[in-house]
């Protein structure tokens, strides 16, 4: 036989632990929402709710790429407020609410922060170092994404600065944010898009100019795009770097042993002869080869592949 008051405590058990039912459908914990302006209604927290319970707001939101935990405790006393069926089952039951966003990275830090440093009055070409700041400035997402350097600070001296960036300027949603940073005078040199092995020669489409700290640059650096075009590397050269001149040299084109073309060309002729190359030679460089149709040794120019032009006030 049951007890009356072992059956009420059942009863009421039940009726604090179940779902209940509003119109018809269970009013249910959400287990995260994602919300996009400055509040949370319940309807970002519970589903099965009317039309009018869910445009309730019911707390603010965490600021902009940020989260927050509603617990059972909260969660109970906001339904309770207003109205809602539903109850804690356990200790357990929270909502994770994140606020999403947009982001500003640092790189659109650093350009807005150039430009200024231009208006300014700083002589280009120069980088930014804000190395120190590396996090990301989040905004509404029904906010422009556009920030405004509203202070600038600056060391001529030293090249140091206080920037003051600001999101939002003008509106009610106007933040903004201190960050210091240093600008190095630069210089364009050319690297390479692609590393290169030993005796790979450097092709026009490999070579890219990029900004480098002027004091941080070596003596003997390849400054000129045109100093790399045809040359062939003495050992393997990583990309994005500055280059160094003892690191290439120009290809061989005709190689000791090798069979050549002499060619002898004048105002009123142009003739052609076999040789043998007695030497290396690179484009330009002077070498001695034998004809080999009067077996004398001569001087020629290197001109292309095993190709070379005789010097006639050197032949013999």
């Amino acid at each position: 036989m049951i007890r009356p008051f072992v059956l009420v405590f059942a009863v009421l058990f039940f009726a604090l632990t179940s779902p209940v039912v509003a119109q018809g459908t269970a009013v249910l914990l959400k287990p995260q929402a994602n919300v996009t302006g400055s509040y949370v209604t319940l309807g970002d927290i519970f589903s099965g709710l009317t039309p009018e319970q869910e445009e309730i707001a019911v707390a603010h939101a965490p600021q902009p790429g940020r989260q927050t935990v509603l617990d059972y405790r909260w969660l109970a006393g906001i339904a309770q407020r207003h109205k809602v069926a539903w109850r804690p089952s356990t200790t357990a039951d929270q909502i994770l609410i994140i606020r999403d966003s947009q982001t500003i990275s640092i790189g659109e830090i650093t350009d807005a922060v150039e430009e200024s440093l231009v208006e300014y009055g700083i002589p280009e070409p120069f980088i930014v170092d804000l190395s120190g700041e590396t996090f990301r400035i989040h905004i509404p997402v029904d906010n422009a994404a556009a920030i405004t350097i509203t202070g600038l600070d600056v060391n001529r001296r030293t090249g140091r600065f206080i920037a003051e960036v600001t999101t939002g300027d003008g509106t009610a949603q106007r933040r903004s944010y201190r960050m210091n940073g240093k600008f190095y005078p630069v210089d364009l040199i050319p690297v390479l898009v692609d590393g290169l092995q030993r005796g790979d020669v450097v092709r026009e489409d490999q070579i890219v100019l990029r900004k480098f700290p002027s004091e941080r640059l070596q003596a003997g650096i390849i400054r000129n795009a045109d100093e790399l075009i045809g040359k062939q590397a003495r050992r393997a050269v990583r990309p994005n770097e500055p280059l160094s001149a003892r690191d290439f040299t120009s290809p061989i084109l005709v190689k000791r042993g090798a069979l050549v073309t002499i060619r002898l060309e004048t105002a009123n002729m142009s003739l052609t002869a076999r040789g043998k190359a007695l030497e290396d030679g690179s484009e330009g460089d002077v070498i001695r080869v034998v004809n080999l149709q009067s077996n004398k040794t001569i001087q020629v120019e290197v001109i292309a592949d095993n190709e070379v032009r005789a010097i006639q006030a050197m032949s013999q």
